[in-house]
């Protein structure tokens, strides 16, 4: 099948899903969306596909998150609460469609990593990432939650929690070694080969031990209330993201609609500069 938005590539067993709006930083439209979840849900019932790449276009991100530029906002804008709790429950369900695919995946983080950008890296099984990609998590300074609350489990101490969630702060690559957010980091121009050669090792191994392996994984996290967590934390988000009557956000979302996304990150991030 052919994509507008998704790159697709099958090859020894692995599957490479390459994010494919680089003039965007690869924001996440509910185009993309939509693809990025047929293709999972097709690679699923792929037998000869053992393990999955995901990365992103181009040299500066991974992906920067839902994409907020108001012509794609206005394109199918929600209209009630209703409509906000649909579209916040497709987008959780696109997201862990990765923490259920029967294949393990291999995250090659090459760039800006942000908001659900961040959350579609970590979520993924293994996660590398390039020296020059950062991982940030800055929905808080616009009346909004991290999509996914997957810090709790996958971070090795409480700096990620001040660093990410409470301030909306972004970390570079090693940062996020050091909290065991990723596995590995290495200079950009090796980041896909090296991608590539860890999916290839993993597909080395027969494939139902691995992919049972994962299911125990992912068994684990669950039994420590890893989906009952994520299903309250959706629900609170929905909460914050329909909270039209507070006047900041009021302010936050009247400039985004009328003088455009730079405006809109102005507003939110300047008062953090220097800081």
């Amino acid at each position: 099948m052919e994509y507008e938005y998704l790159l697709v590539e099958k090859q020894e067993g692995v599957a490479t899903l390459t994010l494919n709006r680089p003039q965007k930083h690869n924001a996440l439209s509910q185009g993309l969306l939509a693809e990025l979840r047929n293709a999972l849900d097709t690679i699923d019932t792929d037998k000869a596909i053992r393990v999955v790449v995901l990365t992103g276009a181009g040299r500066q991100a991974f992906s920067t998150g839902f994409d907020l530029n108001p012509r794609e906002l206005a394109s199918d804008a929600p209209q009630d609460e209703a409509d906000w709790d649909r579209l916040i429950r497709h987008n959780f369900a696109t997201l862990m469609r990765i923490w259920n695919l029967r294949q393990p995946v291999v995250a090659a983080v090459n760039g800006h990593a942000v908001a659900a950008g961040s959350n579609l890296a970590l979520i993924c099984d293994v996660t590398i990432a390039a020296d020059n990609a950062t991982f940030g998590e800055p929905e808080i300074r616009h009346f909004a939650l991290s999509p996914l609350l997957l810090l709790p489990y996958f971070a090795n101490n409480s700096k990620a929690m001040h660093y990410l969630y409470y301030s909306g702060d972004t970390i570079n690559a090693e940062e996020a070694l050091r909290l065991g957010l990723v596995s590995k980091v290495v200079p950009q121009d090796q980041l896909q080969l090296e991608a590539q050669r860890i999916a290839r090792r993993i597909a080395r191994v027969p494939a139902y031990a691995v992919q049972l392996t994962k299911r125990s994984i992912k068994s684990a996290y669950e039994m420590m209330g890893f989906k009952n967590a994520m299903e309250l934390h959706r629900a609170n988000d929905a909460l914050v993201i329909d909270a039209s009557q507070i006047e900041e956000k009021k302010k936050l979302m009247s400039t985004l609609t009328e003088k455009g996304l730079k405006a809109f990150l102005e507003l939110r991030d300047g008062p953090f500069r220097n800081q």
